[in-house]
């Protein structure tokens, strides 16, 4: 099997968020944020490609037990430093 078209994938995402700043800011997503009401009825979330972590970390944030993905362990790292 050839990894390098996922390697170069890695690649990319790893240098698309390796800047100080976040990407797409800190806030959650403006449409997951309007979600707020329906999320009194939920537990669980599973925020998938979730980047450097405003979705994660807010659903957390409403008391949601979350698993929290993303393919790039730099925007992974961010994500963990976002929720502390």
């Amino acid at each position: 099997m050839n990894d390098a078209p996922m390697r170069q994938d890695l690649l990319c995402w790893n240098q698309r968020f390796s800047s100080e700043n976040y990407l797409f800011g800190t806030q959650p997503n403006a449409f997951l944020a309007r979600q707020k009401i329906g999320l009194t009825r939920v537990k669980h979330a599973l925020a998938i490609a979730d980047g450097e972590g405003r979705n994660g970390v807010w659903l957390a944030q409403q008391g949601l037990d979350l698993l929290s993905i993303d393919f790039s362990p730099v925007a992974f790292q961010k994500a963990k430093s976002l929720a502390q």
